[in-house]
């Protein structure tokens, strides 16, 4: 999940209030040593999304510091031929008649985005858009470890977008 920076505590809250509300009961929530970005665990990640992405539409004014959540599929360290072999293991979840598209988020990575996209579309095996993509690649650089995704464009939830919808 991602804040405004310096607002990462009550978006922690905000999260915990909505999980709540949810009936979600285990809730991991600890803030990383990057500004604004938080990483949060709960029991069903994808009930917690839609619940979240249903009560912003329905009261988008009770949500006021959370402003992205991305599901993470896994978490591996920031080194070259560790994250080729995670994105090897989720391409499956890209259909053999699906586009995919690949998006880097990088803080303090040791490779440069053209070396990561390279590498990564090497990777996968399939038909690329970058306009209207199937699947979307997503991996995010933290230094020393790195988390990948793939999932549906939609799947990512920025709260902003959803209020601006309704």
């Amino acid at each position: 999940m991602t804040s405004a920076k310096g607002l990462e505590a009550r978006a922690s809250a905000e999260f915990k209030e909505v999980a709540l509300l949810s009936g979600t009961r285990k809730v991991s929530i600890e803030r990383s040593a990057y500004d604004g970005v938080i990483e949060v665990d709960v029991e069903n990640p994808k009930a917690m999304m839609n619940f979240i992405t249903d009560f912003v539409r329905s009261e988008p004014f009770k949500v006021r510091y959370m402003l992205r959540i991305i599901p993470v599929d896994k978490v591996v360290d920031t080194e070259m031929d560790k994250i080729i072999a995670a994105v090897k293991d989720l391409s499956s979840a890209i259909g053999a008649s699906e586009s995919f598209r690949i998006t880097l988020e990088t803080r303090d990575s040791p490779y440069s985005d053209k070396e990561l996209i390279g590498a990564i579309a090497d990777a996968v095996d399939r038909k690329v858009s970058l306009d209207s993509p199937d699947k979307v690649v997503l991996l995010q650089v933290f230094g020393e470890y790195s988390c990948l995704s793939v999932i549906s464009p939609d799947e990512i939830v920025s709260i902003q977008k959803l209020k601006r919808a309704t």
